[in-house]
């Protein structure tokens, strides 16, 4: 089964690079045969413009020469001796056929290399019209071949001079006629040539585009395999991100990457927090377990009963704020928490809250001061600025110096109304600053002074604020201090509160 299996994959693995490989080598050798076909195109029609234009120009010359030397020797008849004897001399020299038209079409002279007589030979009437209406004629076409014996492709060429004769002006026609040979040569050598280059180029480009497909695939599995990893919960092998530097998977295995890292970076933190959150409700159970059965079975004295109490209302509190949190922080996620403004003092809820710390604070000679200012009624949630005062105070509970100092600060500005919670201490570096409202996240200090925090009490913070349109803010100097400052805007109490 499992060779199987791996032959499947072998065969799908293979699949893939051939059908990849022949896509892109099909658009190549299009691309390519077009870019060729264009190439050759323009070659031979230069090739062929310029050929036809410098082995018919002898016969422009000659017509220019005939016209010019009878206008010279009016007396002389050119068709003794000058004009045959020039035609079999150019004739023979450039080896083209040349023949002399009178205006009718018929044939006057014809060079000596031509196998026809000039009796025999007339011009059609498509190239008589021709040369008639543009004084030229040019054409490779077999219409256009005055010696039709001859099998090979040939080139015509016709110009118009005139000659006086006995005082009076005569048109006539010469026509010259050249094999093609050359330019078929040249055309068959051009493709030859252009045949060659086109398989060199595709040989070398299937080389490149196999080896690219090949390793784009190579990377692709790898990414899967990172993927699958991932998918099963596995965050312990990264992804190798550089080996896709320049590749087209390079964005995605970055962003695999980045989510694989978050992913098990939450992973672990939820681990933690599972982890912490045990801790933290087994505590107090603990606690509250172990008093009341004191109570119950009369191992607590009863001038001890109150003071155990009051511990055990602590930890039901403290529990309480436990809950609360993790029930707001889903519905946070959700988006499904609602505000209940009301009015109330903010220096009370910051009273009743340090009475939580009571114990912990008189173990560790811990001073708390501002809590006898000026109170301040502010309308907002008051259990959820409630449970802002318990983290903020928590916090500082906790990363207090011993024999250090937690002080409050109440004022009711102009436009808002102000809460800070001022400790000493050993403070937290400004690397760290921007982080700490960040869920799950712990200093590195605090991971050895709160070992059993949950990561989540500035996050929610954060959240709440945000809700009222609040802001908050931290301010620190290591081995020093750390403060947190909320400021709540001014809103006008619901009207139950104004009757």
């Amino acid at each position: 089964m499992e060779k199987a299996e791996q032959s499947r994959k072998k065969s799908h693995h293979w699949l893939r690079i051939w059908r990849a490989f022949l896509i892109r080598l099909l658009l190549v050798a299009v691309v390519l045969i077009i870019t060729v076909t264009a190439l050759s195109g323009y070659a031979i029609s230069k090739y062929k413009q310029d050929y036809y234009s410098n082995s018919m120009r002898v016969c422009d010359i000659m017509a220019k020469d005939f016209t010019e030397y009878n206008a010279q020797n009016p007396q002389l008849d050119l068709w003794q001796e000058y004009i045959p004897k020039s035609v079999n001399k150019v004739a023979e020299q450039m080896h083209v056929f040349l023949y002399v038209f009178n205006a009718d079409g018929s044939c006057r002279i014809a060079s000596s290399n031509s196998s026809i007589a000039a009796a025999d030979l007339t011009l059609n009437n498509e190239m008589l019209a021709g040369i008639r209406k543009g004084g030229e004629y040019l054409t490779d076409k077999a219409s256009g071949k005055i010696d039709h014996s001859i099998v090979e492709p040939m080139l015509t060429r016709g110009f118009t001079f005139t000659l006086t004769e006995n005082g009076v002006e005569a048109t006539y026609y010469l026509f010259g006629a050249s094999y093609t040979k050359p330019l078929n040569l040249y055309t068959t050598h051009l493709f030859l040539f252009m045949a060659i280059l086109s398989f060199t180029l595709l040989l070398i480009a299937g080389v490149l585009i196999f080896y690219q497909v090949w390793r784009g695939n190579s990377q692709l599995e790898q990414l899967e395999a990172a993927l699958q990893r991932y998918a099963q919960g596995n965050y312990s092998q990264p992804i190798p991100v550089e080996q896709y530097t320049s590749s087209n998977l390079e964005l995605i295995a970055a962003l695999s990457a980045q989510i694989g890292s978050q992913s098990g970076r939450a992973e672990e933190s939820s681990r933690q927090f599972v982890s912490n959150v045990s801790h933290e409700l087994r505590t107090p159970m603990t606690i509250i377990s172990g008093f009341v059965e004191g109570i119950l079975d009369g191992t607590v004295p009863k001038n001890k009963r109150m003071e155990y109490l009051s511990i055990v209302s602590q930890e039901v509190q403290r529990l309480k704020m436990l809950v609360t949190s993790m029930l707001n922080l889903t519905k946070f996620d959700a988006g499904t928490i609602q505000l209940n403004y009301r009015m109330f003092i903010l220096n009370d809820t910051a009273f009743r809250t340090i009475l939580m710390f009571e114990n912990r604070l008189e173990k560790r000679h811990i001073s708390v001061e501002g809590l006898d200012g000026e109170p301040i009624r502010v309308c907002a949630d008051p259990d959820l600025i409630g449970q802002v005062v318990y983290n903020l105070v928590e916090n500082a509970v906790k990363f207090v110096n011993d024999g250090g100092t937690i002080s409050f600060t109440f004022a009711d500005e102009e436009d808002c109304w102000v809460f800070a919670v001022r400790n000493t201490g050993n403070g937290i570096s400004k690397e760290e600053l921007p982080k700490i409202f960040e869920r799950f996240y712990k200093s590195d200090a605090s991971r050895s002074q709160d070992k059993t925090g949950l990561g989540l009490g500035l996050d929610i913070t954060k959240k709440i604020i945000h809700l009222h349109h609040a802001q908050i803010s931290v301010r620190s100097e290591e081995h020093a201090y750390t403060e947190f400052e909320v400021r709540l805007p001014h809103v006008e109490p619901p009207e139950q509160e104004h009757e």
